[in-house]
């Protein structure tokens, strides 16, 4: 049966649907009053806190309690509403909850029997003739019930108390007692009537029982009696009998636990009390279900805490006891459906569209176009939108139900109205949702549904474009304005363009969404759009009378003539329903001139929320709806309770004559209020929360205006929702004053007072255990999300600050729980102007922390660390160490100086993906700078949306198997980017992509390829006039139809470049050395040939194509031709153009402007005036940015304005003012050169990419400046590529990419000390153990050994030693070791003395070493390792031989030891670690020189794959597939990242690069190259501890023995991360850390390492070969 009603749900069909469930517990309590209250108090103080826990932790669901019988307001019992309210809301209970709903107290009172609110007419008539039969007075009748003829059938009302009594509402106390005798007096009449009818058999028992039951017994009978299933399963039933009670009948407070006329028991309650309770209820509820409890009177008065503790603590934990085996048993007995996602959702659709179907009258003309729409077919969706309140969602709900009628009656109907649940409010869940749908009627299953966005986007696209199932499939969107704009909803990437034959979908929005229509508007055609028109009166006042017919009404002509004026001025639906709702109140006897209707509807709007304020309290209602409005998208019913109940300006008013059990709101006062406003109120769920709101944005702005619009008070209630979000006053009593009427009352001796509200905990997350006993953590949407909001319209800044925008724990919860866009989005709150630097990094590292939110205290800590720094406290300096401490807590690496670059204002976005290439040039921007598209690895083609620097989506546009793609081009004007292929063995495709909307509108496989291309330069394309033009250099030049890639024309030359000119007229082809033809696009046709004055470097048309510009080829010329034979010879020179200095011109190109003729030389840039043939203005490059090198190539761009010059010169961007010729700025964007720079003029940016990292970064030209030097992290001239460690710790060696470029790195402070070596190109450096002296090699020198003191910077000494011999050296603190390779084949060791450079000692062997070589001094300082093979044996394994150094005697031969994988091992220099080949078997062993023999040797399963990095004590070593070996047992015992084996293989080249094992060997850390990441593993845990995004390519890895990981990374940056010793007392670690910190960046801050920015050239110039001690930026 399940599976027949899910197939049915998941088809879309509306017959026969099930009642839907919802996320809440709520629970209804019936019972009478006054002898309860102990029993309520200790709930509500002790119980329901801890059940509200229960139901959050363990299920995620809301625990509500609807308690009728407190608080009941004089408005409830003034028009008789409460009981029917009751009924309702015990429905209600029924309907909503999950497991437990109803729970009765039912003990010795029958309690309140309350007069009939309505009567039939009927049944009416009937009564009172029998009254009058007996002879009884009906006066009180004739005043007090009045027939009502608009009912149908007619009914008698009885009429609101204060209608006849006026000083009821002003609680008269004689006004009071009146209606109580008034009361009292019809209700035994009635009695006594309907026992007479009975008698006469005019009346059944049923009826009659009607006027003896109680408001309790009536709720009982609905929520047990007549409860639908098993009432076992849902209600409990407590029962409380006080057994000597019949003895203290005489106390004043004996009325309270049982019913009494007079002094006595009053029997004909107790005998209806006792039938109900010991013969109805347990034919329901079994006796041993129902809790019996027997008590004694206490002489206190009844029941009470004191003298009945043990019956109260035992009564609490049943209650609480029996709820929640309840709820686990219903949620364990849940059937498959119940917990099925996919059913709830598609569920809850269909029902909320049979509900509005069942209202549904008229718009058959907008029903006829869409239904016409889905018969004949149209290949994109169909869109209606119209003014909010138009009746949309109507519509689309009547679609829904007619596509099985209209269209095709197995049709898939996939319906949804966006914003009612959680799943229909955000995109990328409302995308999985619908896969979901469609799978399962596809295939049958949805397991599988990706959570990423864009594999998501993806997904949805391909299932539509792949549809093939015989039910056609019809999409019905409702309401895409109420879509988040998570994702760039609005942007519309996610929607189809084209829709296959059997597919429809219908949209709808309304139309004040300007930036949604418009977007759908340029998307799709007008054929595909209808608005909708107001109703109109006729249509209006039709649809009127069939609601009017359905709800049993009618009104008199009087009535109808009121309501027909109305619609003649407003007739919108929204206005109907307003007005409906209204006449619904009508009674046949009112006034008309009480009659009385708006004719607009705001102040229809306006006149409902007057009367629901004249009925409920205005106080109340203004807050009520301030609250829910306030809120932005909904408040939970426990929320607004909750909220309100710390609300004590409205207590006050609430309870001024009262003194409750407990000071909360009470809930019927909500209820009432909600009832009468049900239909224009939706609950829908907001963060996984069921929320109340508005369903229409005129109450949401009718409210906003009505109850918001006084600042001082919007900010009172912000701040009230804000504390109830903090937690202030959970378990907290808040302090209040007691109104005088109720110290007056009471006695109280003071006003002062304080009550805990019992409100909601309010934490970042909820911790529970799952049922397999692991703990799982839930996070608090509603308080992440609505927090932030709160505090800043509460004018609560620095609150917002502290706990929010700079409190860790806060933006990690938030980051997990949603994304960080949302977390940016909160800081539009605060005041500041200037962008905030924590703003700055969180965008920066969007896309890291989004898969790694781990990272955040690293990421954080890393880039502000300078903070720390501060004099006073700052929101930075408390997260910064805020962060600090949680690295701590969690045992991960802390940055020890700072790591990153606050991004400056420039940078816009830095857009990181693994999978683009290093230096990807194939990038292109659309026209108005939204958009960026690049081609990856893969064929991967990925849009980014600029406009958040989110991914729009990732499309694979050909199959990668078929043809890989490698050339990308882009046509501005048609914003069409196309792809094609350099290798054509087999085919050529060709594939153009829409860059606005992502869609790929052609994949071709052209006509013709050429097989011999191999180069994607070889390949030049255009588009143009429905053609496309290829050229093959030196090949072929042909052209294909754009349509159908038909092969149309070969030009029958040989040109090695192809220009088309600006109006899109002329193909221009260079035919060889000085020859051009130029050729008609229209006709293919050639028109002239011409030559020019030499071989031409490029051409260019000028802007009205009747010239062009060539530019000679190793010249300083450009030569301006004729092109138009109307003026004259083609080709005829019309001027010279000359470089002023007779510098080459590189380049030329035109401006976009077309005013300039953009020229490039080695020295900068030319503006050669078009107009007046002039030169402009000329821009020189900085000589403090130019490099030793000679720069060949630059980018360079004029904006549209002329005003502005960007350049990109290597890694620089320096960007010009052409009016003053002067420089505006100049940034290194990137230590390795630029590979890419464009720039867009629409939104004034640009885009580059570099050719050693795979990051594209966007700049806003008008930001460009100057970084803040109070972020700067350590940073070399080049990218440092080698880094030597010294073993104290204390100093590294950086070799640079720049061969001059080695930097001496103080690890105690953190700073770089001295370069050296700048007047020397220099190999990897070595560092002798004590870090006191660099030795570095020189590349071509007969001095190549060059020694430096670390601490003074200077040159010690050169050893001379011809480079071209030089085979291998090793050092230690006082000598140095040379293998050289004579010219006789021997081999030469040599020893030094560092300091002096003097030779020690020189012995030689007559062999010599082919590949890798060994040498390793030892324990003994006349004994070394040495290597030996012989021609001709395997170069991988050689001979390892212990020699002494005079007597050459061989002390040790250990053969087939694999050359470059010896290691030492620990401290004392005599144990080596071995790869040894034996017998084709491969050993680990570990070879002892003081012992003089391997002492250890063992077969290994898998072999280390590379050199192992090994531990200080020898213990542990790690190779570069991240295998980890115990080298005490010298076994394989793990391996870290199994699944990036791959990526590290293809990654890890060199011992640079490769991983390392921390010192003290419980960590080891390696790098993800390709990722940009750092990852460190615990060795003793087996596991990954942390991942840290490098935010660059890492090139270069160490460790210190002081505990320190040291990363070099392409952008020049030395990161330095600390692994703090957590063998010391936590607090005084974190303490001694942070202060640490602090100083190490106080020194430099002081200008204690100055120098900075002193150029090398500079230094050269004066002749040291020192530098100053310095930090290099």
């Amino acid at each position: 049966m399940s599976d027949k009603l899910k197939k049915s749900i998941l088809l879309g069909c509306m017959n026969h649907l099930p009642t839907l469930n919802s996320r809440v517990v709520r629970i209804f309590i019936s019972s009478t009053f006054t002898d309860t209250r102990e029993e309520r108090n200790i709930l509500i103080e002790e119980v329901y806190p801890k059940l509200q826990s229960y139901c959050k932790q363990n299920y995620g669901l809301e625990f509500q309690v609807v308690d009728m019988r407190w608080g009941v307001p004089e408005e409830a019992s003034d028009d008789h509403s409460t009981s029917a309210l009751c009924l309702a809301e015990v429905l209600n209970c029924q309907k909503l909850s999950t497991g437990p709903n109803f729970v009765t107290f039912l003990n010795q009172r029958h309690g309140y029997r309350a007069l009939q609110s309505v009567i039939a007419q009927k049944e009416f008539t009937q009564l009172m003739e029998s009254l009058r039969s007996m002879g009884e007075d009906l006066s009180s009748f004739n005043v007090w019930y009045k027939e009502d003829e608009n009912s149908i059938p007619p009914v008698f009302v009885l009429q609101q108390i204060s209608s006849v009594i006026s000083d009821y509402k002003l609680k008269d106390p004689e006004a009071v007692k009146k209606w109580e005798r008034v009361a009292e007096e019809m209700r035994d009449k009635l009695k006594r009537a309907s026992q007479h009818s009975l008698a006469e058999g005019k009346m059944t028992e049923a009826d009659k029982h009607k006027y003896f039951m109680s408001v309790t017994e009536d709720e009982i009978q609905q929520g047990i009696l007549k409860s639908p299933g098993n009432p076992a399963e849902h209600c409990l039933c407590f029962v409380r009998i006080i057994e000597d009670i019949s003895y203290n009948l005489g106390h004043s407070k004996a009325w309270r636990y049982i019913d009494m006329s007079g002094n006595t028991i009053n029997q004909e309650a107790q005998e209806l009390l006792d039938k109900l309770r010991e013969d109805r209820l347990p034919q329901f509820i079994s006796k041993d279900k129902i809790q019996r409890s027997v008590v004694k009177w206490s002489d206190r008065g009844g029941i009470n805490r004191e003298d009945h503790r043990d019956y109260l603590e035992e009564f609490a934990g049943q209650f609480y006891e029996g709820i929640k085996n309840l709820l686990d048993r219903s949620v364990s007995m849940e059937s498959e459906l119940s917990k099925d996602n996919l059913y709830i959702e598609v569920l809850q659709h269909l029902t909320m569209a049979k509900e509005r179907c069942a209202m549904f009258h008229g718009r058959q003309e907008i029903l006829d176009k869409i239904a016409s729409y889905l018969r004949e077919g149209s290949p994109e969706p169909f869109t209606i939108y119209g003014p909010s309140g138009s009746g949309k969602t109507s519509i689309m709900a009547e679609v829904a139900r007619r596509v099985p009628f209209e269209y095709h009656k197995d049709a898939v109907v996939v319906l949804r109205f966006l914003g009612t649940s959680p799943d229909s409010s955000n995109l990328r869940r409302l995308l999985r949702s619908l896969c979901s749908q469609i799978l399962y009627n596809t295939t049958g299953d949805a397991v599988d549904v990706p959570e990423e966005f864009d594999e998501l986007v993806i997904l949805f696209q391909g299932l539509l474009d792949e549809y093939r199932s015989d039910r056609p499939l019809v999409i019905i969107l409702d309401s895409l304005d109420q879509l988040s704009e998570d994702h760039a909803a609005y942007k519309l990437r996610w929607l189809p363009r084209k829709l296959k034959q059997n597919v429809r979908i219908v949209l709808s929005s309304y139309i004040e969404t300007l930036e949604l229509v418009t977007n759908l508007k340029v998307l799709f055609s007008p054929k595909s759009f209808i608005i909708v028109p107001v109703l109109g009166e006729e249509l209006g006042f039709q649809i009127l009378k069939v609601w009017l017919e359905g709800s049993n009404r009618t009104l008199t002509s009087e009535q109808f003539e009121i309501v027909q004026k109305a619609f003649q001025v407003c007739s919108l639906p929204l206005f109907v329903k307003l007005v409906f709702e209204n006449i619904l109140m009508w009674k046949s006897y009112t006034p008309v001139d009480m009659c009385i209707l708006k004719t607009t509807l705001q102040d229809s709007i306006s006149t409902l929320f007057a009367q629901l304020e004249n009925k409920h309290g205005k106080m109340f209602v203004e807050r009520s709806f301030a609250y829910l409005t306030a809120s932005s998208s909904g408040l939970s019913e426990l929320e607004l309770e909750d909220v309100m109940s710390i609300d004590d300006v409205l207590l006050t008013e609430v309870f001024k004559f009262q003194l409750p059990p407990i000071r909360r709101i009470p809930s019927l006062l909500w209820v009432r209020l909600k009832y009468d406003v049900q239909k224009y109120i939706v609950d829908k769920e907001v963060d996984e929360t069921r929320v109340t709101f508005w369903y229409h944005r005129q109450f949401i702005e009718a409210s906003q205006e009505r109850y918001l619009k006084v600042k001082r008070f919007a900010v009172e209630i912000h701040s009230n929702l804000a504390d109830y979000f903090l937690g202030t006053w959970y378990n907290v009593p808040k302090p209040f004053k007691y109104t005088p009427e109720q110290a007056k009352k009471y006695g109280m001796s003071s006003l002062d007072s304080a009550a805990d509200r019992k409100i909601a905990a309010q934490p970042v997350k909820f911790l529970y255990t799952d049922k397999q006993g692991k703990e799982q953590v839930r996070f608090n949407k509603r308080k992440l999300n609505k927090l932030p909001f709160h505090l800043a319209n509460s004018d609560r800044e620095a609150e917002l600050k502290a706990i929010c925008l700079y409190n860790y724990h806060f933006l990690f919860a938030k980051i997990k729980a949603t994304s960080v866009i949302q977390v940016l989005g909160d800081f539009i709150y605060t005041n500041s102007t200037i962008s905030s630097a924590l703003k700055k990094v969180l965008k920066s590292c969007q896309s890291s922390l989004q898969k790694y939110p781990e990272s955040l205290a690293f990421e954080v800590s890393g880039h502000m660390l300078s903070y720390l720094t501060d004099k006073k406290s700052s929101p930075e300096k408390m997260l910064v160490t805020e962060c600090l401490e949680v690295s701590d807590d969690q045992k991960t690496p802390v940055p020890y100086v700072t790591c990153y670059h606050v991004p400056s204002e420039a940078m816009l976005y830095k857009i990181e993906n693994q999978k683009l290439p290093y230096g990807c040039t194939n990038t292109a921007i659309s026209d108005d700078g939204n958009h960026l598209v690049a081609l990856a690895e893969n064929n991967l083609v990925f849009f980014w949306d600029l406009t958040i620097g989110e991914l729009e989506c990732e499309l694979q546009v050909f199959n990668p198997d078929e043809c890989k793609l490698n050339i990308m081009g882009f046509e501005s004007c048609e914003n069409v980017v196309y792809f094609s292929s350099a290798y054509q063995k087999t085919m050529h495709p060709f594939i153009t992509v829409n860059t606005q909307t992502s869609e790929i509108k052609k994949s071709l496989i052209l006509g013709k390829n050429y097989p011999s291309v191999g180069m994607a330069d070889s390949l030049k394309y255009a588009l143009v006039e429905q053609k496309i033009y290829s050229l093959h250099k030196g090949h072929s030049a042909d052209v294909f139809c754009s349509e159908t890639g038909q092969h149309v024309h070969n030009f029958g030359i040989l040109a090695d470049d192809m220009v088309i000119s600006p109006d899109k007229k002329l193909t221009v082809f260079h035919l060889k050395s000085t020859t051009f033809a130029a050729y008609s696009v229209k006709t293919l046709d050639e028109l002239h040939r011409f030559e020019v004055a030499g071989p031409p470097l490029s051409f260019v048309f000028s802007p009205t194509t009747h010239e062009a510009f060539v530019l000679l080829k190793n010249t300083s010329q450009v030569h301006m031709i004729n092109i138009n034979k109307d003026d004259g010879t083609v080709g005829h020179v019309l001027s010279e153009i000359k470089s002023p200095d007779g510098q080459k011109i590189q380049a030329a190109m035109m401006s976009s402007s077309g005013n300039f003729l953009v020229l490039r030389t080695e020295e900068g840039i030319l503006l050669w005036n078009y107009k007046s043939n002039k030169l402009h203005k000329r821009f020189r490059i900085p000589d403090s940015i130019k490099p030793e090198h000679r720069v060949l190539d630059m980018f360079s761009h004029l904006l549209n304005d002329d005003k502005t010059l960007v350049v990109g010169y290597e890694g620089h961007i320096i960007v010009w003012d052409v009016a003053k010729g002067s420089t505006r700025a100049c940034i290194e964007a990137s230590k390795s050169v630029l590979s890419f720079l464009e720039v867009n003029n629409a939104r004034n940016l640009a885009f580059t990419t570099s050719k050693r990292n795979n990051a594209i970064q966007v700049w806003k030209l008008d930001a460009i400046g100057t970084i803040d030097s109070k972020f700067r992290p350590l940073t070399m001239k080049s990218s440092p590529r080698y880094i030597a460690v010294s073993k104290t710790g204390q100093t590294a060696i950086l070799g640079g990419f720049s061969a001059n470029d080695v930097s001496v790195l103080d690890l105690v402070n953190g700073t770089i000390r001295t370069q050296i070596s700048e007047s020397f190109d220099t190999m990897r450096p070595v560092v002798t153990p004590d870090g006191a002296h660099a030795v570095l090699r020189e590349y071509l020198s007969n001095n190549a050994i060059r020694i430096w003191n670390t601490e003074t910077g200077n040159m010690v000494c050169s050893l001379p030693v011809s480079s071209l011999a030089l085979k291998h050296y090793k050092c230690s603190n006082t000598r140095m070791l040379v293998k050289c390779l004579n010219d006789n084949s021997s081999s030469e060791y040599s020893f030094w003395d560092i300091k002096s450079g003097k030779n020690l000692h020189t012995f030689h062997v007559d062999y010599v070493d082919i590949g890798e070589v060994i040498l390793e001094m030892t324990h003994c300082d006349e004994e070394i390792l040495i290597s030996r093979n012989q021609k001709g044996e395997d170069v991988g394994t050689c001979d390892l031989l212990l020699v002494n150094i005079y007597t050459l005697e061989e002390l040790v031969i250990v053969k087939g030891v694999h050359a470059s994988r010896i290691q030492r091992l620990g401290e004392g220099g005599y144990l080596f670690l071995l790869e040894l080949v034996d017998s084709q078997l491969q050993y680990l062993a570990i070879l002892d020189t003081k012992a003089k023999k391997v002492i250890k040797k063992e077969k290994v399963d898998p072999m280390p794959n590379s050199y192992l990095s090994v531990d200080g004590a020898g213990c542990y070593g790690i190779d570069k597939l991240l295998n980890l070996y115990d080298l005490n047992s010298l076994k394989h015992v793990y391996q870290f990242d199994v699944e990036e084996a791959d990526v590290m293989l293809k990654n890890v080249k060199t011992r640079a690069t490769a991983p390392k094992v921390m010192p003290n060997g419980r960590t080891a850390v390696w790098l993800n190259v390709r990722g940009g990441l750092l990852k460190v593993g615990s060795i003793k845990e087996r596991k990954v501890q942390s991942v840290f995004p490098v935010h660059s390519i890492p090139i270069s890895l160490d460790v210190s023995s002081q505990g320190l990981i040291i990363v070099g990374c392409e952008d020049g940056r030395i990161m330095l991360l600390q692994v703090p010793d957590y063998s010391t007392e936590s607090k005084h670690r974190i303490t001694m850390m942070i202060h640490d910190i602090s100083q190490r960046l106080s020194l430099l801050s002081k200008g204690m390492y100055s120098g900075l920015g002193k150029n090398s050239n500079q230094r050269k110039e004066h002749g040291s070969k020192t530098s100053s001690v310095c930090v290099v930026v």
